[in-house]
């Protein structure tokens, strides 16, 4: 939950990132434009305070981690951060959303997120499309403290995901995602949840799952079939804040949080 007292924290931890810095600025080594960004963030302390706090005070975890954002963004996969989004409507199947972030939290306060891979139509978009409008959802999730100082949960379910969907869950899209999300933004990845997930599915984590990091390993849990109900996920996971999709409550517009995306505005 959140720390009482971070200022003598953060003080010491911007301080120690700063000199982290400075020895890196004397070994002259980089792309220019990481570089750049770099120098840029450096005079942003509230961006600094962030990747200080999502990793737990840890100034050396923290530098490293805004330095391979930078090498993603300008180095490794550029085209991950273009200039102009693929519109937003495409996280909406038949006016429903694919991809949110939800209004209520856990019950350890954290943010909740979600995608229904099955409900995606992959004959209008590609896997990496969505990836591309949700890296700046994630940034923007990153200014919210609920997720800065206690998390996120993420729901993939996957009801109704075939052939077509799987095929996009590649060796190589699932290291990117892996290289962009979790090595590179300061988010407390506390749990994702598999739900309704189909032997195809299965079999490509089962490959998958030796190039995830260990701490990430313990923390994917499966829930394989909807014959609970969504009974095993409601035991971490409210039904109060859930949409019926999830077995919750809640219509999806309104479990949805506009804070981070408004679905439903068409801008």
């Amino acid at each position: 939950m959140v720390k009482l007292n971070q200022e003598p924290l953060v003080e010491t931890g911007l301080k120690e990132m700063r000199q982290i810095y400075k020895e890196f600025q004397g070994k002259e080594i980089g792309n220019k434009s990481v570089n750049d960004f770099l120098a840029t963030s450096f005079n942003d302390e509230a961006l600094l305070k962030r990747y200080l706090i999502g990793r737990k005070y840890r100034p050396q975890h923290a530098f490293d981690t805004l330095l391979s954002y930078a090498e993603v963004r300008f180095v490794k996969y550029p085209e991950m951060f273009p200039a102009v989004l693929p519109p937003k409507e495409l996280l909406l199947r038949d006016n429903q959303p694919v991809f949110g972030i939800l209004k209520g939290r856990d019950s350890q306060g954290r943010i909740v997120g979600y995608f229904r891979s099955g409900a995606w139509d992959p004959s209008k978009c590609t896997l990496e499309e969505l990836a591309i409008i949700v890296i700046p959802i994630m940034e923007k999730a990153l200014l919210n403290k609920d997720c800065l100082n206690n998390g996120i949960v993420f729901v993939h379910e996957s009801g109704g995901m075939g052939f077509s969907h799987a095929k996009h869950y590649t060796f190589s899209a699932i290291i990117r995602f892996l290289n962009i999300y979790w090595h590179s933004f300061p988010l407390k990845v506390k749990g994702l949840y598999l739900v309704n997930v189909p032997t195809i599915f299965t079999y490509i984590y089962t490959m998958i799952k030796p190039f995830f990091p260990k701490k990430l390993q313990d923390r994917v849990i499966f829930f394989s079939t909807t014959s609970r109900k969504f009974k095993e996920l409601h035991q971490r996971l409210s039904p109060d804040i859930l949409p019926t999709f999830l077995g919750g409550t809640l219509d999806p517009r309104e479990a949805n949080d506009p804070e981070f995306i408004d679905l439903f505005s068409g801008q």
